[in-house]
């Protein structure tokens, strides 16, 4: 496949160097352009009528109709462009897919001179003369060529003078492209199309002929990764096209940014004439705008496509897929779940009642350790109590009292958070928050076994948190990983005093252990000779952190990281080779990636 992309991109350069070789004449862009010339897409002229930007418009058909075969699902799409004094271009377009690899499309356009004024002499009354229409009418097909990874794509046209005549001629369109994707690291689209491969010229009812141009195209797309969203990525797109016709070749490029796959804004150049465009998508629609400054002005173009039938991409119809949205689903489940306690919990911070927000950020940070802000402000309130509680300068006693309980009663010391929240009742009268958790250690647990229990959990924690570190320091990482997973287990079980302390410092050596396993995984050598520890965990087993790493490959599968799935994945192999499942996911996304097929091309 290596081989195969490296011939594709050398045809490809061979034939730029060919064109740009001919004449490119800049003198010549101010000369009468066919209808033909320009093609209907909205988007294509935000980014200077730069072919590759309407991949995903059913217009694309009029430049390349092989661009039908990235489409991912059925569209159609209107658009108008108003013109000068009146005329306009006019076209609907429409993408359905018949198999899973070839699609078919239709198209008519009509560009519209409007109503004109003739007079015989300066003098004379104006003779109003209805408008000139002409006309495009396309059916196209396009296929995928598996053995040679290239969309291939051709098209009919009926092009009629105007609908009132009968007379009118035909033309073929034909186009190649192909998609090469590097990851997450930049994806490369080539094209070239030939427009116009006619028999006949068109008679224009007066003994005069209409000459139709061929045009051919070669284009470029370079789209470079930039930011990895919670579905998608942010892209920014490099658009480079050179058109031949009537002897002279031309170029027209744009730049696009396209924010979460959703909005868009472009600008590019074409020959005389610099554009601007935007683009978004809601629901099913997709608008689009551009803006089209020339030598007359300014041109505005308008474009709505609507979908049906949408797919991402037919990766994600297979049972991976599913199962990977369905991780995602339950992670953002958790995470609205967590955001809906923290504004609660944010509220009790802001009445002061830290005592109550205080449990409340602990249970969320244990149900859900991947969303940070609950923990900021749990550690926040922690910092601010001890300041105020080892003070010489605060002057408020029942600031002072409060924060001297606060403090005591989180280290476990309960005789003295009792002690000094008796002394905020007693002088400053206590708040029902105070009394509650007074109450709480002086009548519901009391104090003695409430004490006893801490340390008792305390002095098994520890045991656990010893123990794991000593499997660190000798290297053995899985079965670190194993040891701070069952003291995570105990403490959140066991909810008291320090449980947070421990699910960090837990947390903190499992983080340090799967960084190690993921250091050995880029060694590719297996030969080489391997520690002790290492060469334990090659017979080590541990089910439940390897079905957490695999759940955890889902939901970076899902949001679209599949170079991080994969390491997630070869993890889980780590911690249980005979992960059926991780083997399965592994497999499939190593041979997409292989073959390019992270792409609509699958």
């Amino acid at each position: 496949m290596q081989n195969l992309n490296s011939k594709i991109i050398a045809v490809v350069l061979s034939l730029t160097l060919i064109i740009v070789n001919t004449r490119i004449s800049y003198s010549e862009f101010g000369r009468r352009r066919h209808f033909l010339s320009h093609g209907s897409s909205v988007t294509s002229f935000g980014t200077g009528e730069s072919v590759f930007s309407a991949y995903d418009d059913p217009a694309s058909l009029q430049y390349n109709p092989s661009l039908m075969v990235f489409f991912p699902g059925n569209a159609v799409s209107f658009s108008r462009f108003n013109l000068f004094e009146g005329s306009s271009h006019n076209s609907i377009s429409a993408v359905f897919g018949a198999e899973k690899k070839a699609f078919i499309g239709i198209s008519a356009s009509n560009l519209s001179s409007g109503n004109v004024e003739l007079r015989k002499d300066i003098f004379s009354n104006p003779e109003k003369v209805n408008s000139v229409n002409t006309w495009d009418f396309v059916v196209a097909a396009s296929c995928f060529i598996n053995f040679l990874n290239v969309a291939c794509g051709f098209s009919a046209k009926c092009l009629p003078r105007d609908l009132n005549f009968k007379n009118g001629t035909y033309a073929i369109d034909g186009g190649l492209s192909k998609i090469i994707d590097f990851g997450n690291v930049l994806k490369v689209k080539l094209g070239i199309s030939a427009q116009n491969f006619t028999v006949s010229r068109l008679n224009n009812g007066d003994g005069r002929e209409d000459g139709i141009p061929i045009i051919y195209r070669l284009s470029f797309a370079f789209i470079f990764p930039v930011c990895n969203r919670f579905k998608s990525k942010d892209t920014i797109n490099i658009y480079a096209d050179l058109k031949r016709e009537d002897g002279y070749t031309n170029f027209c490029g744009g730049l696009a940014y396209i924010i979460a796959d959703k909005y868009t804004l472009c600008a590019g150049y074409y020959p005389e004439h610099f554009t601007f465009g935007i683009g978004i998508s809601f629901y099913s629609f997709i608008l689009n705008y551009a803006a089209d400054f020339g030598n007359m002005g300014l041109i505005n173009r308008f474009g709505l496509t609507y979908k049906w039938n949408f797919k991402k991409s037919d990766e994600f119809s297979d049972e991976l897929s599913k199962e990977a949205y369905a991780a995602l689903n339950k992670r953002e489940m958790n995470f609205k779940n967590a955001e809906k306690k923290f504004v609660e919990a944010k509220r009790l911070y802001d009445n002061k009642e830290y005592l109550r927000a205080t449990d409340m950020l602990s249970a969320i940070v244990m149900s859900c350790p991947d969303y940070e802000l609950p923990r900021d402000l749990y550690e926040k309130i922690a910092k601010m109590m001890k300041e105020t509680a080892y003070s010489n300068n605060e002057s408020d006693f029942g600031k002072l009292t409060y924060a001297k309980a606060y403090v005591a009663y989180y280290d476990a010391n309960y005789k003295e958070a009792l002690n000094e929240w008796k002394k905020n009742i007693g002088f400053v009268g206590g708040t029902e928050e105070v009394k509650d958790y007074s109450k709480k250690i002086d009548t519901i647990l009391k104090l003695e076994k409430l004490e006893e229990r801490e340390k008792k959990l305390d002095m098994q924690a520890r045991e656990m948190l010893k123990r794991g570190i000593e499997k660190y320091n000798l290297r053995k990482w899985l079965q670190c990983v194993k040891e701070m997973e069952e003291l995570e287990k105990f403490v959140s079980s066991n909810n008291f005093s320090k449980t947070l302390e421990y699910c960090n410092k837990a947390r903190e050596y499992i983080g340090k252990s799967v960084a190690e396993l993921s250091k050995s995984l880029s060694v590719k050598n297996k030969t080489t000779s391997q520690s002790e520890g290492q060469q334990e965990e090659k017979v080590e087993y541990d089910e439940a952190s390897a079905d957490k790493k695999y759940a955890e490959g889902l939901v970076l599968y899902a949001q679209g990281k599949y170079y991080e799935a994969e390491r997630a994945w070869e993890l889980t192999l780590r911690f249980n080779p005979r992960h059926h499942k991780a083997n399965i996911a592994l497999r499939k996304l190593k041979n997409s990636m292989t073959n390019s097929s992270i792409t609509a091309t699958d």
